[in-house]
């Protein structure tokens, strides 16, 4: 069992699971938020509940040719088309906007969201007004106005339904000092909400244009995927299509460049947006965070750590010079020359017992090798006596003509 009070659960075998436990467990119980920047943030290349490709997709199962456009409008602009522009995260410029204008009085389509303040606003005559707390629901004599208690229900506990908006159209004022402008009669309603003592105003609005129509729409809630799929916004998106291109025939054109998604040749930008706007960049972030997370644990200790200590053997020749260093501090010349013949006896032990001392050892020695006597009889000599240095000297010399004897 790791011994927790040394800091054995810093370990990499008990630090890494708990770590990888902690981010699956991170990336299930997370909610699921919408990752676009505002409610009106409409783009078809989100599938969360503010994007819109559950609208592109709705067209395209209708048998309706759908594209996207990622790049801004500049004369000339196709005018066999129906442009949704649905989000303002780039402003549209007022050349953009006479470009597109341009192409919708030569037969074009343009669905809009004139949010206040935009070119887009100026240009049409017409605004979306400011947000309402309160839901507002169709008038009974317009479309969609049969009142449905499921999404009113909806709407009370928190949840968007295709029949409650928060917004409505006005008309811009022509002027800083007027307060409120006066609605362009060349704009016919499509649908109208009920507000406050049961007055009436336009939710969605056409007016044509040339050989072309201009659809604003104030609260594009009812296009958001969420509500598309759930509830009639589907309905409603179809009836504003059908009525504006009875035939069929124009493609849809989705602006994305006002979006944000216009095209970029910065690796910088991609792999920003790779990292920050889609599940597999995020979940490669943060396994680099907790990663880094997990080196400044291990790294930074609160206790210095504790040295442990080690056992190391000296090598042969470290072993002889510390001894040598031992003996002359001590003046053990005796040991020193018993050890020299111990040494000689361990080499060459010509067959004699244990139990026999130095001394008998260098007797057999000596009927063996009678030739190195006078060696032996030196040898013999000091080991009964503290040997003085000169005497060392000599008994190394005769212990090492006795071992050049013994090998040849």
């Amino acid at each position: 069992m790791a011994d927790l009070s040394s800091g054995g659960w810093l370990r990499p075998r008990i630090v890494l699971p708990a770590l990888a436990a902690a981010i699956v467990l991170a990336v299930l119980l997370t909610p699921v938020v919408d990752e676009d920047r505002s409610p009106q943030f409409l783009t078809t290349r989100s599938s969360t509940l503010n994007g819109a490709k559950a609208l592109r997709e709705l067209f395209h199962r209708l048998g309706r040719n759908t594209s996207e456009r990622i790049t801004p409008f500049s004369a000339p602009v196709d005018s066999n088309a129906i442009y949704f522009v649905l989000g303002t995260a780039v402003e549209m410029s007022g050349t953009e906007m006479h470009a597109l204008l341009g192409a919708v009085r030569r037969g074009a389509r343009a669905v809009f969201v004139p949010e206040r303040g935009t070119v887009m606003a100026d240009s049409i005559g017409i605004r979306v007004s400011t947000r309402i707390p309160i839901s507002l629901y169709p008038s009974p004599d317009s479309l969609m106005g049969t009142y449905d208690p499921i999404d009113t229900l909806r709407e009370l506990l928190g949840v968007s339904g295709a029949r409650a908006f928060h917004r409505y159209l006005e008309a811009s004022p022509s002027s800083d000092s007027d307060s409120a402008g006066a609605w362009p009669s060349e704009w016919t309603s499509f649908m109208d909400v009920t507000i406050v003592a049961h007055r009436v105003r336009p939710e969605i609005a056409i007016m044509p244009m040339g050989r072309g129509e201009v659809v604003a729409i104030a609260d594009p809630n009812f296009l958001r995927n969420d509500v598309l799929k759930k509830t009639a916004g589907a309905v409603l998106a179809v009836r504003i299509i059908e009525r504006i291109d009875p035939s069929g025939n124009l493609p849809i054109v989705f602006d994305e460049f006002h979006q944000g998604f216009g095209g970029t040749d910065s690796p910088v930008d991609v792999l920003v947006d790779a990292l920050t706007l889609t599940r597999p960049g995020r979940a490669a972030l943060q396994i680099v965070l907790a990663g880094l997370l997990y080196l400044l644990v291990i790294g930074v200790r609160p206790i210095a750590p504790v040295s442990r200590a080690r056992l190391e053997r000296r090598s042969p020749l470290e072993h002889v010079g510390a001894l040598s260093r031992a003996y002359e501090t001590i003046g053990a010349s005796r040991l020193a020359v018993q050890r020299l013949v111990r040494g000689v006896r361990r080499r060459h032990p010509l067959g004699a017992m244990k139990q026999l001392d130095d001394a008998e050892y260098l007797a057999l020695l000596r009927v063996r090798l009678p030739a190195l006597g006078g060696d032996i009889d030196l040898l013999t000599t000091t080991l009964a006596k503290k040997p003085t240095a000169e005497e060392m000297v000599s008994a190394g010399a005769a212990i090492d003509h006795i071992e050049r004897n013994f090998i040849t």
